[in-house]
């Protein structure tokens, strides 16, 4: 197996080998501690080796998702080619054109996942830029009764299909559901915040590659974490609410 390595100094300490790959990854912790940043840190270092990302905008917006880049040095606008963004409208049927790079759909149907898949593979050269399917805040769509098994099930599939994927949720809403995601995923990093709000990050578990399971604390400013908190807080308290009647 092919192995993805790691840019962070730091990261290394407790990866050395990288990430096994093609794998499922999942970040996992409780709301507002900051997992976003953290997958934003392994989608830039993806990005920057050549891969290609599909990133599914559940609880954010695009503008959201390149802030995250860019506290990592990364400008999306040099990465045209490798990155697809598929904003989450509840509201739609089928899917709609934003941009050639930029589209949005209604992920309740687990069809649109598939559809969108499809989608990116002719729009992104994955011989060129091997892909990875990103979605953060998994936990939000669950909030639809009607289709909250069906979204489950489709999420599982992904994660279990080994492809590479890298989700996020916050494992104190749908524990059951979020606990079955924890023991299907390869690879999982549990995530907390500390007393004065800095980001701590612990590896449970990593596929064929060496890891350790130290709690280290994530070297990003109260700013930056203050600021990208507070932005996904806004989007959950307007959609939580829309999706609790569907």
């Amino acid at each position: 197996m092919e192995r993805f390595e790691l840019e962070q100094d730091w990261l290394k300490k407790v990866l050395p080998e990288g990430i096994a790959i093609p794998t499922s990854t999942l970040i996992s912790g409780p709301g507002g501690s900051g997992k976003p940043l953290i997958a934003g840190m392994l989608l830039a270092s993806w990005l920057k080796k050549g891969g290609s990302v599909i990133d599914f905008l559940i609880n954010s917006g695009r503008d959201y998702a390149e802030k995250i880049f860019s506290v990592y040095g990364l400008q999306p606008e040099n990465y045209k080619g490798q990155i697809i963004y598929i904003d989450f409208d509840p509201n739609i049927e089928s899917w709609e054109e934003i941009k050639e790079d930029h589209v949005k759909t209604n992920l309740l149907h687990a069809e649109s996942w598939d559809l969108m898949l499809k989608l990116a593979a002719k729009r992104v050269d994955f011989e060129k830029h091997p892909p990875i399917i990103f979605g953060a805040a998994l936990n939000i769509l669950l909030f639809s009764p009607t289709h909250q098994q069906e979204v489950f099930q489709k999420l599982m599939e992904i994660v279990k299909s080994g492809q590479n994927s890298l989700f996020t949720v916050s494992n104190n809403v749908f524990e059951d559901k979020m606990q079955a995601l924890e023991e299907a995923a390869d690879n999982l990093i549990f995530t907390h915040s500390g007393e004065h709000m800095e980001l701590h990050l612990r590896i449970e578990r990593m596929k064929d590659v060496p890891f350790s399971k130290d709690d280290v604390v994530v070297p990003l400013s109260e700013h930056e974490l203050r600021s990208m908190r507070s932005e996904a807080e806004k989007m959950r308290k307007h959609l939580i609410p829309l999706l609790k009647k569907i």
